[in-house]
Parts: structure tokens; sequence; C-alpha cells
């Protein structure tokens, strides 16, 4: 009897010592699974964000930017691939990689250098910013690299717009660093593509459904967009008493219109200022909070700042190009939509300034039609609350328990990167982040990053790219350009 329950503990034992094999065995299957899609999405994300950067070119700079440039870009994006930086980089990937690794977790440094270099008119500023947040960041996938950047771009408000003599026409000039990494960030934010869908896809939908004539409230433009046979038609002799009043009549029947779809923009911004992402909350209340403190700033123009940011950097610009953000994707938009989406962006703005000394004398009539807060009670919501110093976690982290060990980054780009930094540490702009910054310097190579010389072959004018992220257990690699000959080279760092 003994011996048949011995013999039947080690069957029962054996089974169960299968058993946890098997699912010893899947999970690591189930492992590998997440950590190949992980790496899908995180290139995916950075062909995606390369590729809106390359259109902004052509959209914005279409002078410096050709259409065959910005199309052989896109080419080399989608033949992108990927190869291990020791290859190229040999036993100097480890110095390397552990200067990306300390530079990513200093974000004090990276704000002071990047104000430094702008001080300096250092040329290639701009791209070293793009480099710092496409690969440095890896476009803030991650939790952490977006807790990071936040602290930079809150850096870069104390170092860069409080030290301005004008930071409201810094901003919105949109060239400086903060401008430019606010873009990048609140573009690819998740929570934000969530807040402006739900807030902007009705109420834009139904301005293209009664799009019929151009809103213009301006008497002498809404003039100007008839010929002489339909103003005489339309308003009758011009000069006369009853010409004026029939253009005043037109223009107040726009007013009306414009007044209607204004409010049911701001219903809707109500309605949906629950979901507004906490990390652009956190920044636009650290601007408030940091630049009231400036004694030449009053606190009208803090607030104009704010809004500069949450308007005219955030909001309006998906009023005014929704299919660029996702918000439609089915409805074509003709030229009287986008003079329309335009009207109700402008608009927006002006009410968010009521109460301040700004204001555009043409939109007067206009604005009077509207709650004179109603706009701007949105804006107190934002800025309003205790200011904490810690970046918001999100509340929704799809990627918990996932940490990154590599950084993507282009041959030129780590050569442009560490030259940026040389450069700035060479000039007299960077003072009590000098010492940080020479330390970081001192263990890099003196000679120029690469296995042969080989690496001299690649071409620096050529678009550069800078691949995503990988999940933790990959190593880091970097995209080749098949047919322009683009040397991508990527550093196996290890963060913590």
């Amino acid at each position: 009897m003994v011996k048949l329950d011995i013999h039947t503990l080690a069957h029962h034992l054996k089974q169960e010592r299968l058993y946890v094999n098997s699912e010893k065995q899947l999970i690591q299957r189930l492992n590998a699974d997440v950590l190949k899609t992980a790496e899908k999405l995180y290139r995916t994300a950075w062909i995606a964000k390369q590729q809106r950067i390359n259109l902004d070119r052509l959209i914005i700079t279409s002078a410096e930017a050709s259409p065959a440039e910005c199309c052989q870009h896109a080419k080399i994006l989608e033949d992108t691939q990927f190869v291990d930086g020791y290859k190229q980089l040999g036993f100097q990937e480890t110095a390397y990689g552990e200067f990306l690794s300390r530079l990513r977790e200093n974000p004090r440094l990276i704000a002071s250098s990047l104000v430094a270099g702008e001080k300096l008119n250092q040329e290639n500023t701009q791209s070293v910013i793009y480099t710092v947040f496409t690969s440095l960041y890896g476009n803030c996938i991650m939790q952490e690299d977006e807790s990071y950047l936040l602290q930079v771009l809150r850096y870069l408000i104390e170092f860069e717009l409080k030290e301005s003599d004008n930071p409201r026409r810094l901003l919105r000039r949109g060239t400086c660093a903060f401008s430019i990494l606010f873009k990048l960030f609140s573009e690819g934010l998740f929570s934000a593509k969530l807040f402006l869908t739900a807030t902007l896809h009705e109420p834009i939908m139904q301005l293209l459904v009664e799009d019929e004539d151009h809103l213009e409230t301006d008497p002498n433009k809404l003039i100007e967009r008839f010929s002489p046979s339909q103003q005489e038609k339309f308003f009758g002799e011009k000069g006369s008493d009853r010409f004026r009043q029939k253009v005043q009549e037109m223009v107040d029947s726009n007013e009306a219109k414009l007044v209607a779809l204004v409010n049911k923009f701001i219903g809707y911004l109500k309605q949906n200022t629950y979901c507004f992402p906490h990390s652009l909350r956190w920044i636009v209340s650290q601007m408030y909070k940091t630049l009231s403190c400036v004694d030449r700033l009053e606190v009208g123009e803090v607030r104009a700042m704010c809004t500069d940011l949450l308007l005219a950097c955030f909001i309006c610009p998906a009023v005014v190009n929704p299919e660029q953000y996702g918000i439609i994707s089915d409805a074509p938009i003709n030229e009287v939509a986008r003079f329309n989406l335009m009207q109700v962006g402008r608009l927006l703005q002006q009410l968010a300034m009521t109460g301040s000394e700004e204001g555009d004398p043409r939109t007067k009539s206009s604005l009077g039609k509207f709650d004179k807060s109603c706009v701007a009670a949105f804006l107190d919501v934002v800025i309003g609350g205790r200011a904490v110093e810690t970046p918001p976690m999100s509340s929704v982290n799809l990627l918990e328990g996932l940490s990154r060990t590599v950084v993507y980054i282009t041959y030129s780009q780590l050569i442009t990167l560490v030259n940026f930094m040389k450069s700035v540490m060479s000039g007299d702009q960077l003072r009590e982040d000098r010492m940080a910054l020479d330390n970081l310097l001192a263990n890099l190579p003196q000679a120029k990053p690469g296995k042969s010389s080989s690496l001299e072959m690649t071409p620096y004018n050529t678009p550069q790219l800078s691949p995503a992220t990988t999940p933790a257990n990959k190593k880091n690699r970097l995209p080749i350009g098949k047919e322009d000959f683009l040397y991508g080279f990527s550093l196996n760092v290890m963060f913590c």
C-alpha cells in the first residue's frame, strides 16, 4: 500500500514538473512575441514620425525642400533596415553608449546645452533637437522617456523663455527648442490624439456639411471676393447706401453663422475637458508658474503665452488641418471649408484672450456675441490647480514591464550630436552644467567613431534618419537607406 502511494505521488510530481516546464516554455514564447511586437511598434512609430517631419518640411519649407528631395527621403524611410552598432563602431560602442545613456538621464544638461547652442547660433541645433526626441528619447513611447522629456521642457521654460527679452515672440516664432520639442511631443502623444478627436471630430464634420459660403466678416475683404458684375448683382450700385446696407447684411449673416459654429466647438471643448492630457496640462501649468514670477512680465502677458501654447500650438492647428491629425479621414476639405475652419480657430484664440489688453479690433463685433469667459474658463482649468514639480505618470501604460536598453541614431546624427556638445563646451554660454558636460565628453574617444576609414564615405548632406527604440533585450540597430548609400549606426545603450 505504501509503495502504491509513493508510486502515485511520483507520478503526480512528474506530471506537475512537465506542466510547469510547459508553462515556462509558453511564457518564454509569449515574452518573445511581446518583444517582437514591441520592436515592430517602435519601428513603425519611428517611421511614422519621420514621415511626418518629412511632410512638414515639404509644406512649411517648400523653398528649401523640393518635392523630389522629399520623395527620395520618403523612399529611404520605406526601405529602412537596421544593423547592430558594434559592427561599425567596434569597441567604441561602449563609450558612446555610456555617453548617450548618461546624457538621456540628465534633462537639465540637455536643455541648457540646446539653449547654449541657440545662443552660439549653431546651424545644426534644430537637427540635434530632432535627434534628442526621436533617438535619445525614442519618440516618447516609453513612460520613462516621456517623463525625461517633460523635465527637458520644464528646464527649457526656465533657461530659454524666462531669460528671453520677449518670450512670447520667441514662442510664436516656433523655431526655438521649446516650441519644436513641444510640437513633436504633442503630435505623438496618444492621449492628445484622443482629446483632439473627441473634441473636434463632431463640430468639424458639421462644418463640412454646412460649408456653403466663405464666412467673411471683414466688409472690404467680403467685397473683394465678388467680381464687379457680381457685386452689382448682390449689392447694387457701388458706393450707394443700398450697397453698404446689403454688404452689412451679409456680414451680419456671416457673423451669426460663425458664432453658431464657434459655439459648437466651445461646447465640445468644455464637454471633453476631463480628458485633456495630463502631460500637456503639466507643461502649461509649469509655464504659468515659472513666468508669473518674472517681474517684467504682466499676468495678462503670461496668460497670453499659455493661450498661444494651448490654442495656437496645439488645438487650432488641428482645427485648421484635421486630416493631418487623424481627426477626419474620409471627408474632403475644400477651400471654403478650410477658410471657415481658419475663422473658427482665429475666434477661439481671440476668445481666450478676452479680459486681456490684447485683441483684434476686427473681431470685436463677433466677440461681443459670446460669453466672455467661455474659452478663458477652459484655460483657467488647465493652468489651475497645484503645480507639482514631478511630471505626471500616464494613467494607461500599455508597455508596463518593458524597459529600453537601446537607442537608434544614424552615423551622421551621432557625429553631429557629439560635435554640437563639443562646440557648446568650447563656448562661453554654458555655466552651471559645464562640469557635467565635461565629464561626459572626457570619456569619449578622440578619434572619429568607426572601425575603418570606409565610414568617411558616408554623405554628410544625405537626408538624416533616426530610428525608434527596441525592447529591452534587443540589440540596437539603425537604418540603412540602400539607394542613397546612407549608412546608419546604432549604439547598444544600457538604460536602468
